[in-house]
């Protein structure tokens, strides 16, 4: 079972913080989740809300904002005053950090609803990074996956279900092309796993972070979870 670290080691560093990718890679994650949204200069930035206020204190939202005045906000000291000076990084910075060393999964927080042409941004830039079979895109806006698939039909794609029927997802998935169902660990069941597995698409789940539920779903057949520890696995070898 595959172990994701979700947003970088977001249990021993700020999430989705450059902190957080390097610690995830020092101990051994082979593959990674972080979140992107579109900055009001249209450059695509890793973190998680729609504004600074959980991490920075700041009721901006990101939209409104320009990546070089993002860039002025501390989003490190909330987690632990060690991390004082972490800043909201560029998706491009986070990709020359990890280059080929991991998988990563990009989660589109939103599609052109809300930031228009992020899809099209994100697939030139994969394409430029040479990171098609190397990265996997998700989202709950299955209308930006959409979007997505008809502009690059190489891009690998995840299913975030949200509240959206399961034989709908199917059917999305189907024409989606989508190789995996992501799951909450609410909504995963040994059912799901199995039906999942007949169609051919592998089944994640979040957020787990603990080692002995992590066994019950590697039991279950889940073929993979994004953990906020990315040596969560070994606690149970």
């Amino acid at each position: 079972m595959q172990l994701i670290a979700h947003r970088g080691a977001s249990g021993l560093a700020p999430e989705n913080t450059l902190a957080a990718f390097r610690l995830a890679l020092e101990l051994g994650a082979e593959a990674l989740e972080l979140d992107v949204h579109q900055a009001a200069d249209k450059e695509l930035v890793v973190i998680h809300d729609d504004d600074l206020l959980r991490t920075a204190g700041r009721r901006e939202m990101v939209r409104d904002l320009a990546w070089p005045e993002l860039r002025r906000f501390d989003v490190g000291a909330w987690f632990d005053t060690r991390f004082k000076g972490e800043i909201v990084p560029g998706l491009d910075e986070v990709f020359g950090l990890v280059g080929r060393r991991a998988e990563i999964h990009v989660e589109v927080k939103a599609g052109s609803g809300r930031y228009p042409g992020i899809e099209g941004r994100l697939v030139e830039f994969l394409r430029r990074r040479k990171a098609l079979k190397s990265c996997v895109v998700s989202s709950f806006d299955h209308k930006a996956l959409f979007v997505l698939r008809g502009l690059e039909p190489r891009l690998r794609l995840g299913y975030l279900l949200g509240p959206t029927p399961l034989e709908a997802a199917w059917q999305e998935m189907e024409e989606l092309r989508a190789e995996s169902l992501n799951l909450g660990i609410k909504q995963v069941t040994s059912a799901r796993v199995a039906a999942g597995h007949r169609r051919r698409h592998k089944i994640l789940v979040y957020t787990v972070n603990d080692a002995r539920q992590a066994r019950r779903l590697k039991d279950m057949g889940v073929d993979g979870i994004f953990s906020n520890f990315p040596r969560l696995l070994e606690k149970d070898a």
